[in-house]
């Protein structure tokens, strides 16, 4: 089924028959690769986008004024240049993509001064040092028993 469809079908439903009273939408589970074009609901706060197979993410035809935007159990590679005009958001949830650059990441969200930051475990770290530092966390690791790296 087509995303703009089952969008429709969704809001008749929830009842809703006018763009402007749509404040949320979910679009979990959906097989999606891309984020749809959601420009025609104004006042939209909440969007679930989360465990589709989005790879790219380009985010222009949101809303800036969403405020929670939930992109967990994706394939994202990378959110340069897709988030940057988000400045009302509140949450962002982007655990288990696929995103490298740290630096790139960071800079992209400066401008969110509402975002909500979240502790991460020190298990989540570790896992994620090994994970993305291989060869640092390798020479580390030697470093730390003693053994000699060649």
């Amino acid at each position: 089924m087509e995303v703009s469809k089952e969008i429709q079908d969704s809001l008749q439903k929830c009842g809703i028959r006018r763009d402007v009273d749509v404040w949320r939408i979910s679009l979990t589970r959906k097989k999606l690769t891309g984020v749809p074009d959601l420009s025609r609901f104004h006042f939209l706060r909440k969007l679930w986008l989360n465990n589709n197979k989005i790879r790219e993410l380009s985010c222009r035809s949101l809303n800036c004024c969403l405020t929670e935007l939930y992109l967990q159990n994706n394939n994202i590679k990378s959110i340069s240049g897709a988030l940057n005009h988000l400045t009302c958001l509140r949450l962002l949830f982007l655990h288990n993509n696929q995103i490298r650059g740290l630096d790139d990441t960071v800079h992209e969200l400066r401008k969110m001064q509402q975002l909500q930051t979240a502790k991460v475990k020190s298990v989540e770290r570790r896992r994620s040092f090994q994970m993305h530092s291989q060869d640092r966390h390798r020479v580390l690791q030697s470093v730390a028993f003693g053994r000699r790296v060649s």
